[in-house]
């Protein structure tokens, strides 16, 4: 549902009453779960209304900034895995076996192959009914990595031969909308497994459930609580006559949005000196999403709004004459103009994501460093609880064996030294034997990484190059390593420079380039430090950028 991008068509802040009905529908939805830490009385809730990519509307729920429920056609309300990290036992659990997750994360709803038995007989299944909310975990881990609606009821799953779909898939950890907060990205937090054995697998007709039966099948889940689910789907706000305030009705925030966009359509556009009462009309007015009221925002005038933008250091004003303002300076590359191109207009029915995505994101396996490994995991700079790619760890190995340990030059085996031995023992081994007793001493996982990663990445490389007509161009290679979309980067640099942009195979290079016109290499670097949060150390060229406009003698 949420695989890939959807297109936010408002966002609206709740107010006291309203965040109340909505803590008194989830209390009915999930009454054995305690709405005090989810909900708090004075949570900042947010309202979302998106329309997915397969053009189902829906509406998400956002308490400080992050997403926690989200509703169904009909009313129902699904919980996110922030919501099921936070609170475990909300919903039932079907269990899947770790290889699984990279084709669930692809979109693919959980067959029954793939289920992991809570029982047997015809309790294999539990007792649920077909659309019930489902969250499932994997063997190794008991928190929740999506939620889904059951297929069919718990005896129709059981009939089926262990064929066709279980659980149809609803939220995936790692989907658009997991990573709706960029900034308050979670990865799956671990919570160790119990050990299946005989007692969780009951004879049939046995009274006492076992526990791991109660921790995934709570007695809350009967047919009463399915009924009081189905009552309250098909409450909603609107029905409750509700009004929708959005953030953009706070005057300041829409006078502030209105004038940064008319900085960053029409700055290069404008013709300085230019008369303050003009610019506003002309640009600021046309570019607000609705009517702007100078007299009840904080500044009362627009002369002490201006002011502050002049200190804040977007503007450059110069009174010519009494009461006669002119704007004679813009800075197109201040940080908080630079970055506004990435927010997305609230109401604009052809918006995108709440948040457009920057960087291309990829499931890794990752093995945690647990308590055992700490003591050869310290030693190379990794703590305690940390994920380290699968493909690393045997590269971290070696690099430690070629500086601390003894290798025979016939048999190529490994002594191992005083850390190792402590993980391996004393015997003789080869380097992948070693790596193998160090993994199945680790906790494994999977990680939702992106571009923001950068360790052991390339540094990207700005230059300068002339092109036909001497005119200058500006190149940028390695950004692909980092994950960054390219044809959103393309956007950013066409609306933010305002010019030409392309991506460029050159001879003998082995990777595309990104050219745009012009010495962008200021611009360029602003924008991957501000908006991507590359590291400066990262980028190289910054010394080829434009000094500042020459004088004219």
């Amino acid at each position: 549902m949420f695989l890939k991008s959807y297109r936010l068509k408002s966002s609206a802040a709740l107010k006291g009453a309203e965040a109340k009905k909505l803590r008194a529908r989830l209390e009915l939805a999930f009454p054995h779960i305690s709405m005090e830490t989810l909900l708090p009385a004075k949570a900042n809730v947010t309202q979302l209304k998106i329309l997915t990519h397969g053009g189902i509307a829906s509406i998400v729920y956002c308490v400080e900034k992050q997403p926690l429920f989200f509703e169904l056609d009909g009313g129902q309300l699904v919980p996110t895995v922030y919501t099921m990290w936070a609170e475990p036992h909300i919903l039932p659990y079907f269990t899947t076996h770790e290889g699984v997750l990279p084709k669930l994360s692809n979109g693919a709803d959980l067959m029954l192959p793939g289920v992991v038995p809570l029982g047997v007989g015809l309790n294999m299944f539990g007792h649920f009914k077909k659309g019930q909310l489902i969250a499932v975990n994997v063997t190794n881990n008991n928190s929740a990595i999506g939620v889904g609606q059951l297929a069919r009821n718990s005896d129709e799953l059981y009939m089926c031969g262990g064929h066709g779909v279980a659980v149809k898939m609803l939220h995936m950890f790692g989907d658009k909308l997991w990573a709706h907060e960029p900034r308050m990205l979670q990865q799956i937090p671990l919570q160790q497994a119990k050990t299946l054995t005989s007692e969780d697998f009951p004879a049939l007709g046995a009274t006492k459930c076992s526990p791991a039966e109660q921790i995934c099948v709570p007695e809350v889940w009967d047919a009463e609580t399915n009924e009081l689910e189905t009552g309250t789907a098909g409450l909603s706000l609107e029905e409750n006559g509700e009004t929708e305030v959005t953030d953009e009705s706070t005057p300041e925030l829409l006078l502030k949005n209105a004038f940064l966009a008319a900085l960053k359509n029409n700055g290069k556009k404008l013709q300085l000196p230019l008369l303050t009462s003009n610019f506003y009309r002309l640009y600021v007015v046309p570019e607000a999403e609705e009517q702007i009221d100078l007299k009840k925002t904080r500044h009362k005038k627009l002369s002490n709004f201006l002011a502050e933008m002049v200190d804040q250091g977007f503007i450059v004003v110069r009174e010519e004459t009494k009461g006669v303002d002119k704007i004679i300076a813009v800075d197109l590359e201040h940080p908080e103009l630079v970055n506004f191109i990435t927010d997305v207009k609230k109401g604009d029915s052809s918006g995108a994501a709440a948040e457009t995505p920057l960087f291309h994101s990829e499931l890794k396996e990752m093995y945690i460093v647990s308590d055992v490994t700490a003591a050869f995991f310290t030693k190379l700079n990794y703590k305690r609880g940390e994920g380290i790619p699968v493909n690393q760890i045997k590269k971290i190995v070696r690099e430690y064996v070629s500086k601390h340990c003894q290798v025979d030059p016939q048999t190529k085996l490994t002594k191992p030294d005083e850390v190792l031995q402590e993980l391996c023992g004393n015997r003789l081994g080869s380097l992948s034997e070693i790596t193998s007793m160090i993994t199945s001493k680790m906790e494994h996982s999977y990680q939702m990484c992106s571009g923001k990663d950068t360790s052991g990445k390339p540094q990207i490389q700005m230059s300068l190059a002339t092109r036909s007509g001497n005119k200058k161009v500006t190149l940028v290679s390695n950004i692909e390593a980092y994950g960054i979309i390219m044809a959103e980067l393309i956007k950013l640099c066409k609306q933010g420079a305002a010019a030409s942009t392309s991506i460029v195979k050159l001879p003998h290079q082995k990777h595309e380039q990104l050219q745009v016109q012009g010495n962008q290499i200021r611009f360029i670097y602003t924008l991957l430090t501000e908006t991507y949060k590359v590291p400066p150390k990262c980028i190289l060229g910054l010394d080829l950028a434009k000094d500042g406009k020459k004088k004219r003698k």
